[in-house]
C-alpha cells in the first residue's frame, strides 16, 4: 500500500490514507474491528488493474483520535469517505465496504449516486433486524465499558472467539491471529465512541427498506453462510433494491476477505468488470413471485 498524505476532513480530522495501483478507483470502507490493514490482501492483488483506496477511519490511529462524542456518526463517516475521494480528486469510485464500512458504501450509494460507480457491501447488517436489534443495541455498551475497562487486547480476543469470526481461525489462522494482534493495537476511546456514537445510533438498515428500493446504483451484497447477524438483512436488500445480487459464501463467516483472499478477489474483479462493461442486470419483476409456473397470474404476453 502506497500512503498519502494525510486527508484533513471538513472538521479538521486527519485520516491515514493509501493509494494504490491505476485504472477505475476502488475504494474501500473497513469494518469495525479492523482498519485500512484489512484490506492488504484485495489491494495487493486488484491493484494491477485498479486504483485501490484505503483509509482508516477517525477513531482509528495512524487517522485521528477525537475525544468528543459528538465527532463520530454514520453521516459523519459518509462525509469522511467524500472528504477522502475529494482530496484525491476522484470523481467516481466502485465502493466495497465491509460490515461498518458496507453500512457507509449502502449510505454513499443513496445519498452520493452522482460520486459512485457501484456498491460492494459485505457482510453488512449486524443489529439490524429488529428480532436482534435490542441484544445487539445492549452488546454494544457492554463492548465500549469493556473497552475502557480491560482494553482493546481482551475485547479483540473475545472478538476473535466469537460466533462470526471463529470461521477464520478454522480456515486462515494466521489472519485469524494478525486480526487479534491488529485489534490490540487500536484506541480503547476510539473503539468505544464508534460503537456508542456510530454503530449504535445508526438507524437499522430494515427501517430504510424504501429508500433501498430506489437505489440508484448497482448493488452487489456479499454475506457468509455462519454470518447470522446479518443474513437477513442480505435478504431484504436482496428483494428491496431492483439492482442487487446476493451471494452467499459456503461456510463463511463475517470477514469473507481474510478467510480465503483469492476467492474474495475473484468475486470483487468480476462484479467490477460486469459493472463496466454494462452488463450488471436489474431484477426482473415476474421473479418476486412465489409460484412456481405462474398460471394464476395474467400473461403479460396478453395484454
Amino acid at each position: 500500500m502506497t500512503t498519502c498524505p494525510p486527508v484533513r476532513t471538513s472538521d479538521g480530522i486527519r485520516l491515514h490514507v493509501t493509494d494504490t495501483g491505476d485504472g477505475i478507483p476502488v475504494l474501500f470502507l473497513h469494518e469495525y474491528a479492523g482498519d485500512h490493514r484489512s484490506w492488504a490482501g484485495q489491494v495487493a492483488e486488484l491493484a494491477h488493474d485498479y486504483r485501490c483506496i484505503t483509509y482508516a477511519a477517525r477513531g482509528y490511529p495512524p487517522s485521528d483520535v477525537p475525544a468528543a462524542p459528538s465527532a463520530y456518526s454514520w453521516q459523519r463517516a459518509v462525509d469522511d469517505a467524500i472528504a477522502v475521494l475529494d482530496a484525491l480528486d476522484v470523481g467516481t469510485a466502485h465502493v466495497v465496504g465491509l460490515s461498518m464500512g458496507g453500512y457507509t458504501a449502502l449510505q454513499l450509494g443513496l445519498r452520493h449516486p452522482d460520486r459512485v460507480r457501484s456498491v460492494m457491501a459485505v457482510s453488512v447488517g449486524s443489529g439490524s433486524d429488529p428480532a436482534h436489534r435490542t441484544a445487539y443495541l445492549a452488546e454494544a455498551g457492554a463492548v465500549a465499558e469493556h473497552l475502557r475497562s480491560r482494553g482493546p487486547a481482551f475485547v479483540g480476543r473475545k472478538a476473535a472467539e466469537g460466533p462470526s469470526r471463529i470461521q477464520l481461525k478454522h480456515r486462515n489462522e494466521p489472519a485469524w491471529h494478525e486480526f487479534i494482534d491488529q485489534f490490540s493495537e487500536h484506541s480503547a476511546e476510539g473503539l468505544a465512541h464508534t460503537i456508542l456514537e456510530i454503530q449504535r445510533r445508526r438507524p437499522a438498515l430494515h427501517e430504510l427498506a424504501g429508500e433501498f428500493s430506489r437505489f440508484p446504483v448497482p448493488l452487489f451484497v456479499v454475506t457468509g453462510d455462519e454470518d447470522e447477524a446479518c443474513l437477513s438483512t442480505g435478504l431484504l436488500l436482496k428483494r428491496t433494491v431492483p439492482s442487487c445480487g446476493l451471494q452467499i459464501l459456503p461456510h463463511s463467516g463475517h470477514v469473507p476477505n481474510l478467510e480465503d483472499p483469492p476467492q474474495f478477489n475473484d468475486i470483487t474483479r468480476r462484479f467490477l468488470r460486469c459493472v463496466e462493461s454494462g452488463s450488471w442486470p436489474e431484477r426482473d419483476p415476474r421473479s418476486r413471485h412465489t409460484a412456481q409456473f405462474g398460471l394464476g397470474r395474467p400473461d403479460p404476453a396478453a395484454r
